[in-house]
């Protein structure tokens, strides 16, 4: 499902993506050439596909006409049906070299962060996946409510010959009007995407870079235990067989501040061909 409403700011070629991971996905990715995306409904934070709603919630709450506002809402409801349905995996990034926050977050400031020429790595998984989106995570809330309102009362409605205004009111008129229909098709369609980018203010320190792969094709799903439950993820090719992963270097975490957790890092590379630079994070913790 491909929304032609969606509008992600993406990154240039020549910059650079981060991913922070434990010890068992860094070898995971430089031994098997596969890197996870997990199901959007199980990412960390467990609300925030949802979170989207909420906003949406505020953009109808500004509408000043009550009826329209009414119908709307009315409309809008399939969207909140629809996110029980979604079939997207997310793979993370990072453009923040070094962040204390995501070294909590993943691996309580153990494990390593990788770093990717970004226009090499989209390609590459491109050649064996499509991605079906990528684009920075989008933080700024008035920004979300901006993006949503041009999508609702211009973008759309412009696609389907009528003004927004046109619409609600013939919808007034009729109470079943194709074209509002259309409307609530289309709007939810792109929220279903949306939310996979819009975030909490909150986490805007990630910096957080996504690329989304739809799965229909339960086969294809492989679980992985985390927490005490079964994670649903798929598995993402970076590099063939016959290839090195577009490494460009690895951090070691702060916890592992020690030369054993560096050399270690530095012999097992050299063990599979790569010659990257391997670097301590620059975080000193105090315990």
């Amino acid at each position: 499902m491909i929304s032609p409403f969606v509008n992600l700011n993406q990154i240039s070629s020549d910059s650079t993506l981060y991913h922070y991971t434990g010890i068992g996905g860094t070898h995971g990715i430089l031994q098997n050439k596969f890197i996870r995306a997990t199901k959007s409904d199980f990412l960390n934070d467990s609300n925030e596909v949802r979170y989207i709603l909420t906003i949406a919630q505020e953009v109808i709450h500004d509408v000043k006409n009550p009826v329209w506002q009414s119908i709307l809402q009315t409309g809008f409801d399939w969207a909140s049906m629809a996110m029980k349905r979604l079939h997207y995996y997310v793979l993370s990034f990072s453009t923040e070299p070094d962040s204390l926050t995501l070294w909590s977050e993943f691996g309580d400031n153990t494990g390593y962060n990788m770093e990717f020429q970004s226009g090499e790595l989209l390609k590459r998984v491109s050649k064996y996946r499509p991605i079906a989106y990528h684009g920075y995570v989008i933080y700024d809330k008035n920004l979300q409510k901006e993006l949503l309102r041009k999508l609702i009362y211009t973008d759309i409605p412009a696609s389907l010959g009528e003004s927004f205004h046109d619409i609600m009111e013939h919808c007034v008129e009729t109470m079943e009007h194709e074209q509002f229909n259309h409307l609530c098709s289309y709007v939810e369609q792109s929220l279903l995407i949306y939310a996979l980018f819009f975030k909490q203010e909150e986490f805007a320190p990630e910096k957080e870079y996504r690329m989304v792969f739809e799965e229909n094709d339960l086969n294809q799903v492989l679980f992985r235990e985390k927490d005490g439950f079964l994670l649903p993820y798929i598995s993402v090719r970076i590099a063939s067989e016959l290839e090195e992963v577009p490494l460009k270097s690895i951090t070691v975490a702060p916890k592992n501040h020690i030369d054993l957790a560096k050399n270690g890092m530095m012999l097992y590379l050299q063990s599979l061909g790569y010659e990257v630079p391997v670097r301590l994070s620059g975080i000193k913790l105090r315990y």
